[in-house]
């Protein structure tokens, strides 16, 4: 979005308020959800996948920082697309309605519009990049800032963050800097392919810091930050393991007009699988084994296939997406949501030395779906 907000203002303002932010009445409550753009093996690196969710009823996002854990890797790409974005916002021009919005994130080279975003934004990037987006018509840029990490963030485990600022989208028609159709931020997913994901096996604990704005006045309110996380477990693996048995049995059948007895060769299959996140056992998974195309059973079973014939046996398993999903906004493409399992306030680790004792509110776990396979040849 092509605008700009008197952040300098805004937070002087935003001092003589905080009594009032800080009331029982604000209701704050995103959610960060990192996951894969594909499905990652052990040392497979790979793009990353990136969520938000802020709910109607909250007030609306100010200021969104996501901190990277050390282990993944920035890369520094020349001017060009990223990778998709979904998102969905409440536009309050248009009574209220949810728009989906689609488009691309796109590095992009310095503009004096995104300058004078990011002086007001209080960063200086490394980098700019920029969610590009259409929505009834319009056209909207929002401008991400990758920015380094401070020493304190440095040794915390954070060696870049990625910074929005939205501007408001509840003040009164006319103000300057009011966001386009009154649009307040919903959910957003976006794949980038400039952060790989680490090479190394282990747990890796996104987080952020999200700043709201104080409802219909236009003004942050610091007092009202609140720390978000999301984890990930690398790898995130599915193992299946198949088994054949020869089967023979006499059977009477009639040959050239005769009954007969003759030897009927199948072949019985066993398998098996597992699934494991950086060696341990998922919150949640389901798993759906297939023969040629066709459902066999779970996570283990058994089939019979005839004499002489082969099939391709194969586990999908469906992890860490039990609880909810970022939405793309249109029901078409509901199955290219980004799901997540939920852990709660109580998976929520406060990141100490960071964001002045903001409370840690929420941590999810992102899902993805995995496949394994293995050709299985009967006997004959």
């Amino acid at each position: 979005m092509r605008t700009t907000i008197r952040l300098s203002l805004l937070l002087g303002a935003a001092s003589a308020s905080l009594a009032f932010a800080g009331s029982a009445l604000a209701s704050f409550a995103p959610k960060l959800v990192v996951s894969s753009a594909a499905p990652q093996a052990a040392g497979g690196g790979g793009p990353t996948r990136l969520g938000v969710i802020a709910n109607n009823a909250d007030d609306p996002t100010f200021r969104v920082a996501i901190y990277i854990p050390s282990g993944y890797q920035i890369g520094t790409p020349a001017p060009g697309k990223l990778g998709d974005v979904t998102a969905t916002a409440a536009a309050a021009d248009l009574g209220g309605a949810v728009l989906p919005l689609t488009g691309e994130l796109d590095a992009i080279a310095p503009t004096a519009t995104t300058n004078a975003t990011a002086a007001q934004c209080q960063v200086s990037p490394a980098q700019t990049w920029d969610l590009h987006l259409t929505a009834a018509g319009q056209t909207l840029d929002v401008p991400m800032f990758v920015v380094a990490g401070t020493a304190a963030e440095a040794a915390a485990g954070f060696q870049t963050k990625l910074v929005v600022c939205l501007p408001p989208p509840d003040v009164p028609v006319g103000t300057p800097g009011r966001a386009t159709f009154g649009a307040k931020l919903l959910s957003a997913t976006f794949a980038s392919s400039a952060i790989t994901q680490p090479s190394a096996t282990g747990d890796f604990r996104w987080t952020s810091l999200w700043t709201p704005y104080i409802p219909t006045r236009g003004v942050p309110n610091p007092a009202g930050s609140v720390e978000v996380q999301s984890l990930r477990h690398i790898p995130t693996q599915v193992a299946l393991t198949v088994t054949k048995k020869k089967v023979t049995a006499t059977i009477k059948k009639r040959v050239k007009g005769k009954i007969r007895k003759v030897k009927k060769v199948t072949t019985l299959v066993r398998f098996s699988s597992k699934v494991t996140e950086n060696g341990a056992a998922p919150s949640a998974a389901t798993i759906t084994t297939t023969a040629a195309g066709k459902r066999v059973g779970a996570a283990s079973g058994s089939f019979v296939l005839a004499s002489g014939k082969s099939a391709t046996v194969a586990a999908t398993a469906v992890v860490d997406s039990d609880t909810g999903a970022v939405p793309t906004g249109t029901p078409a493409n509901a199955a290219a949501d980004l799901f997540y399992h939920d852990l709660g306030a109580g998976g929520c680790v406060i990141t100490a030395g960071l964001f002045n004792n903001a409370p840690c509110t929420n941590a999810t776990v992102g899902g993805e779906t995995i496949k394994a396979s293995s050709v299985v040849k009967g006997f004959r």
